[in-house]
Formats: C-alpha cells, sequence, structure tokens
C-alpha cells in the first residue's frame, strides 16, 4: 500500500477548507437608534437556528457567517426594544437595522403626574 506524500496531503486539506468556506454565507450590518439615525454600541445580534450571535463594534457594524437556508436574527439592546427579522439566507447579505429606545413605563408614569400637576397650578393662577 502507497503512503500520501505530506505535499498531497495538505493539497487535500486545503480543498476540503476551501469546498467547506463556500458553503457559507457572510451576514453583515449595521445596528442604529431609530429616533436619532447614530450608531448603536455593544448590540447583541443572534441567529436561533444556528445559536451563533456576536455584538456590534463601536460603529453599530456586526458580522456573521451562517449556513444558507432559513435565518432568525434577534437583536437586543439595553434600553431598546427587542427586534426579531426572519429571512431566507441565499447570498451574502447587508442588513441596516434600526432599534426604537424603550420607554420606560415608571419615567412615563412620573411625566403624566407632572403633567397633571402642572395642569392644576395653570388653573388656580
Amino acid at each position: 500500500m502507497k503512503t500520501l506524500s505530506p505535499y498531497y496531503l495538505l493539497l487535500l486539506l486545503m480543498v476540503i477548507a476551501l469546498t467547506a468556506k463556500a458553503q457559507l454565507i457572510v451576514v453583515t450590518g449595521k445596528i442604529i437608534n431609530e429616533n436619532t439615525g447614530g450608531a448603536l454600541e455593544n448590540v447583541g445580534i443572534f441567529e436561533t437556528f444556528s445559536g451563533i450571535g456576536t455584538i456590534t463594534n463601536g460603529s453599530g457594524f456586526f458580522s456573521l457567517m451562517l449556513k444558507p437556508g432559513n435565518a432568525e436574527f434577534v437583536i437586543s439592546h439595553s434600553g431598546y426594544k427587542n427586534l426579531s427579522r426572519k429571512m431566507v439566507l441565499h447570498s451574502d447579505t447587508t442588513l441596516t437595522l434600526s432599534l426604537a429606545p424603550q420607554i420606560n413605563s415608571k419615567l412615563k408614569a412620573k411625566d403624566a403626574e407632572h403633567q397633571k400637576t402642572a395642569e392644576k397650578s395653570e388653573k388656580n393662577n
């Protein structure tokens, strides 16, 4: 039985690696604030079917390598409403997604109370 030379083995490994890489899709994107349009840092992006996730960099950008097919992205950041997006991945994809700031219910109640107090003082004057 003949043994494989190290060069043939290296060539075989390179072909396998290139074939495996060709089966992945790169999803890149940017997450912005819905109100201001400014980039959001440290936003979590999680693809639920694969379990792969990442966070945005200081400029709001992210990148994921995923298999083609169905994908569901869950995007979350403290102080913002979570966002979910379903799509079918066929080729490399670039996304720009915006997150809406979450209104704190306690602050909303205090603002309403403050408004009522201000209205009462205006009526008394």
